[in-house]
């Protein structure tokens, strides 16, 4: 290639960045993208294609292909450029696919496609029923394609992208693991005091149902329950036993009656039930109303699952019955307490503790964090909102 020629192509290349939205605007542009989809069961992709380590011509023709297939959001970040592709599904994919390789031999650059990394983030605002057929979909791509793969996004992923998001991931993570070790130390004789009580009370419980003939399921103190954590991840939440064994077993019979008796709150999926049957007498209710019974969850917050602060974990049944947007909040780890924790919880209706969970991660920080701790603890003393 000619002197000249290179000139022009360099010149050629610095014009285009003009078309280039700075880093910190696209990240922007894709949350709001992301809150938009939820709202209208939209999707969107997020091509992200590598500049580094190739010459001139291919950064020029790459950012042609781009802007020839969507003229709308062009970014660049750290060694790549970013394109979005709004409102199209997984099924846009192949044509882009085509598109590129067609071009890249047009364009004689052949010679890089096997050094190539292409990654599309997908984000769908769309129902439960489609994620499973959109999963099969990205698994099945990933494992015939060479260069261009595909990865579920959520605001996390998009904060990760700058120094700041990834500095505060670190730094969550690591008030995390303190702050479940001290939590653990400082409330290990609540959880002593807790595991008697539950102790005592099943022992009662187990009285009762060998005086009337009935089989006893499993009575351990601590009762495990799959729980949905970030980005749909099922782990073992733990929680002290407040409920005789096999209460879930006769949560559906309940139902009625707790929409009959709710108070005008709008419970949505969720199954929160005033004087619940169900409740361990001698202890169980006391441990409700204050939070006690959720304690071994620091050991969650330790593993890893959960966080201290975070939306807190649905049940697998609960999120089928989620419309798209209340699934921004699996975006994030689940937490010990959040808004809805410490602004009534069952007092307040299903869509708006949605609200605000999504409200969380818009607005978090660490002095949020710090705040909703700190309210937390006069909920527990308070037992305000709990059942």
């Amino acid at each position: 290639m000619g002197d000249a020629e290179r000139i022009e192509q360099e010149d050629m290349f610095v014009a285009y960045e003009e078309f280039l939205f700075p880093k910190e605007y696209f990240l922007q542009r894709i949350k709001e993208e992301i809150y938009r989809c939820n709202r209208r069961n939209k999707c969107f992709l997020w091509i992200e294609a590598p500049l580094k380590d190739f010459n001139d011509a291919w950064k020029i023709s790459l950012q042609t292909i781009l802007s020839e297939e969507y003229m709308g959001i062009i970014g660049q970040g750290k060694g790549c450029i970013w394109c979005l592709y709004v409102n199209k599904d997984l099924s846009f994919l192949e044509s882009i696919k085509d598109s590129i390789e067609r071009r890249i031999k047009d364009a004689g650059l052949l010679e890089y496609v096997p050094s190539l990394n292409f990654n599309a983030y997908f984000y769908s605002g769309k129902s439960q029923s489609f994620v499973q057929e959109e999963n099969r979909f990205i698994k099945k791509w990933n494992t015939e394609e060479s260069f261009f793969k595909i990865k579920r996004l959520s605001i996390e992923n998009v904060k990760e992208k700058t120094f700041h998001g990834l500095y505060i991931r670190v730094l969550k993570r690591s008030i995390d693991i303190v702050g479940s070790l001290f939590g653990i130390v400082i409330f290990f004789l609540f959880m002593l005091v807790c595991a008697v009580i539950v102790k005592r009370a099943l022992l009662k419980w187990a009285s009762e149902q060998k005086e009337l003939g009935n089989s006893i399921e499993d009575s351990s103190i601590i009762f495990k329950q799959i729980r949905v954590g970030r980005n749909g991840k099922l782990f073992k939440c733990y929680k002290f036993r407040t409920m005789y064994p096999g209460a879930d077993k006769e949560k559906e019979k309940l139902r009625k009656q707790q929409e009959a008796e709710n108070g005008g709150v709008n419970r949505g999926p969720t199954f929160k039930m005033e004087d619940d049957p169900r409740i361990l007498k001698h202890g169980g209710a006391f441990l409700r109303k204050h939070s006690l019974d959720e304690l071994p969850q620091f050991f969650n917050v330790l593993k890893g699952d959960m966080s201290l602060v975070g939306p807190r974990p649905p049940t697998t049944d609960e999120i089928k019955k989620y419309e798209a947007w209340h699934y921004i909040r699996l975006s994030v780890k689940p937490g010990l307490t959040c808004f809805w924790q410490t602004s009534g919880r069952n007092d307040i209706n299903f869509d708006e503790w949605m609200r605000l969970d999504n409200k969380y991660i818009r607005d978090r920080s660490t002095l949020v964090d710090l705040n909703l701790k700190l309210k937390t603890l006069e909920v527990m003393l308070s037992g305000k909102g709990a059942s």
